[in-house]
């Protein structure tokens, strides 16, 4: 119960948050990460944060930088994912660390428009905009991009601040070009006063950067896992989900028994976006039958009613995973908890291509190892839709 003393004091939400960043209140059982995040963070620590797709890595990392700001820590949060080029990705930056020592979002297009000579909409400090005018007016993208790494740096020594920059999907930026890491690198490395929190979900990759010798950002960063602290899947106890769930039912005026929390947490393997999921599908489930309290029949129901809800997000993943051969044959062999190398009606897949498929698997953050030639989904519900692909017409993609 300790453990949720912080959003105890923290006013709940009124709904079950589902498909984006969830505020503090609803970070279930991330009280200690969060602490920890935050002080080794500003004692200039650079972390590598892994760990599987919607496990509330963003949501925890957002809740980390608010209390940074408190202490007075220069923030600044980019999403590599959304970057096409290395001079988008450099403008995010610029753009994130510009908000956070201005106090206001827009000042890097308010310094681009100084720059043509055009009227910015607010007004932006001189001694901002001089940091921030190299980036903007350079005409080499690869120039524009170094100038903006090299940002965090000035800023801290201007401000005379600690500053922390997060790199959401960290992995993505190694798509904008051969050499964008080494680059990274270079820049960081000297930096004083600066620290990085690298998150990700695509772990092989990252594992590989952070943890290989000869690759860019080798030991860089102390991994600091959020899937597996303190022993627990996802990185939650049980008991934390039972508390937060017995109080977020009682808000409602819905009665829930540890038997009923018990049959969701199985269902959903405590996966923190899917346990949301099947909980606001049983709200609502019962506010439109007028149902005050919680059975298993009906967490049953709101699990079918969640799975039709994620249909397509999953559907779309599962087309994913088609862009390699026989990675999609070897997933549906995990789901059924069928022999991975014997010849089956799907075809036979050579040893050597399973053990690919598995590697990609584990990389990618679907699956887990639990014993000698066994594997099982880290996410059950995403396990279940693959057990009924074939049960079910799959939905037409476009429509």
């Amino acid at each position: 119960m300790a453990r949720l003393l912080g959003a105890r004091r923290a006013k709940l939400s009124p709904h079950f948050p589902v498909g984006g960043p969830v505020e503090a209140a609803d970070l279930v059982g991330r009280e200690p990460y969060v602490r920890q995040a935050v002080s080794r963070l500003g004692d200039g620590e650079h972390l590598l944060i892994a760990g599987p797709r919607r496990i509330g890595k963003t949501s925890v990392m957002f809740e980390v930088l608010r209390r940074l700001r408190r202490k007075g820590v220069v923030t600044a949060y980019v999403d590599c994912l959304g970057a096409t080029d290395v001079r988008g990705l450099g403008e995010r930056l610029a753009a994130s660390l510009l908000a956070s020592i201005e106090g206001r979002e827009g000042g890097l297009e308010d310094a681009r428009a100084i720059s043509l000579g055009m009227r910015p909409r607010g007004r932006i400090r001189v001694e901002h905009l001089e940091l921030v005018m190299p980036i903007v007016r350079e005409g080499s993208a690869q120039r524009a991009f170094d100038a903006a790494l090299d940002l965090p740096r000035a800023v801290a020594a201007r401000v005379g601040r600690r500053v922390v920059v997060a790199l959401d999907e960290f992995q993505a930026a190694g798509r904008l070009g051969p050499r964008v890491f080494d680059v990274m690198r270079a820049r960081f490395q000297a930096q004083r006063g600066v620290a990085y929190a690298f998150l990700g979900s695509e772990e092989g990759i990252l594992e590989e950067l952070f943890s290989s010798k000869g690759k860019a950002l080798y030991r860089f960063a102390v991994a600091h896992d959020l899937a597996q602290a303190g022993g627990h899947r996802f990185g939650i106890d049980p008991s934390d989900w039972q508390a937060y769930l017995d109080r977020k039912f009682d808000a409602k005026r819905i009665s829930i028994g540890e038997t009923e929390i018990d049959r969701i947490l199985d269902l959903t393997g405590g996966h923190p976006q899917d346990t949301m999921q099947l909980c606001a599908a049983l709200y609502h489930f019962m506010q439109d039958q007028s149902l005050r309290a919680v059975t298993g029949e009906l967490v049953d129901a709101a699990y079918e009613i969640a799975l039709r809800e994620l249909e397509r997000p999953f559907a779309l993943h599962w087309t994913d995973l088609g862009g390699q051969k026989y990675l999609q044959a070897v997933a549906k062999r995990i789901a059924r908890d069928e022999p991975l190398y014997a010849a089956r009606a799907d075809g036979d897949v050579p040893r050597a291509e399973v053990l690919r498929a598995l590697t990609a698997l584990r990389a990618r953050g679907l699956v887990m190892r639990t014993g000698r030639g066994r594997y099982e989904y880290l996410e059950p519900m995403f396990a279940e839709h693959v057990r009924r692909l074939d049960a079910v017409p799959a939905i037409v993609l476009g429509r």
